[in-house]
């Protein structure tokens, strides 16, 4: 694949300044060409992509040695990482350790109401990111394992509020890499958005992802500004960057609930019942300019 960057904008960015993998993860799309949807124009941009994180510190880390989810870094005080899921009976939630990688994987039963989705995350919680606040969560996964070509898995990173448990109910905003029926995936803002914000990956990309023999590590990041109620999804697959802005619709800058559990985790939603998707999570991160 040909290193380059694809950065997608919206038409009209409004609103800014001002300021659960659970029930989000699976209505996600992701990145190359545009979804399609009226007001969207993506602007592809061909180059080295860079993020100025320069602002943002560091402050928290846990990479799973040793079937580990201590933190190696934790400014934050926030302690090990925690499971945690829906509560949604037979969804069958699991944790699973892989040399340097935790395994989370998750059942869809099959009589679940298709407003709901079953999730398993890895949490860091509790934190504290109210309005004024600027964030960077970061995580690497590798080996995405779901009902193909049938799809209906997404896998990504949440900020919400609420603890481990990763009810409905919570408030949240979602960036995932989204499998769709006919392995149409797709990257960007599963939920927390004001207007449509994802596009489609090409085959090269999806099919590094998603390879049987040889699958390519990919890294998601979810920068969440809450000083101008703005927020930033983007993936890295290789030499690929592909970069999608959006406004927040509830994590806003001078209002709206304080962020108090951000993670990493898997999803199957209505398209795919009975089914189970699995991913490795290889790191995750909180870059931010509060606290530590």
């Amino acid at each position: 694949m040909s290193g380059r960057t694809i950065k997608v904008t919206q038409k009209v960015f409004t609103r800014v300044g001002i300021c659960l993998l659970g029930t989000a993860a699976l209505t996600l799309p992701t990145a190359t060409q545009a979804d399609g949807e009226p007001g969207w124009n993506p602007v592809v941009i061909r180059g080295a992509g860079t993020t100025n994180q320069a602002e943002l510190r560091l402050a928290y880390q846990a990479s799973f040695p040793n079937a580990s989810l201590d933190p190696s870094l934790d400014l934050l005080g926030a302690g090990a990482m925690v499971p945690g899921d829906p509560l949604f009976p037979d969804s069958n939630p699991t944790l699973s350790f892989a040399p340097g990688e935790a395994v989370v994987s998750v059942h869809r039963p099959p009589d679940l109401s298709p407003d709901y989705v079953a999730a398993e995350s890895l949490w860091a919680t509790p934190v504290n990111f109210g309005p004024g606040s600027v964030l960077r969560l970061r995580a690497t996964y590798r080996a995405p394992v779901g009902p193909l070509p049938g799809g209906g898995f997404a896998m990504g990173l949440i900020a919400r509020t609420g603890g481990k448990d990763d009810l409905p109910t919570e408030t949240s905003v979602a960036v995932t890499v989204n499998v769709r029926p006919g392995f149409l995936v797709r990257f960007g803002a599963a939920n927390g958005n004001v207007d449509p914000a994802r596009v489609v990956l090409p085959d090269d990309v999806k099919n590094a992802i998603f390879s049987p023999t040889d699958p390519q590590p990919f890294t998601i990041d979810l920068t969440i500004d809450r000083v101008h109620g703005t927020a930033t999804a983007k993936l890295t697959v290789i030499d690929q960057v592909f970069t999608v802005p959006f406004v927040l619709s509830d994590f806003l800058a001078d209002s709206g609930p304080t962020i108090t559990a951000v993670g990493a985790g898997i999803a199957v939603n209505s398209n795919a019942p009975g089914q189970t998707a699995s991913v490795h999570v290889r790191d995750f991160r909180i870059y931010t300019n509060v606290g530590g």
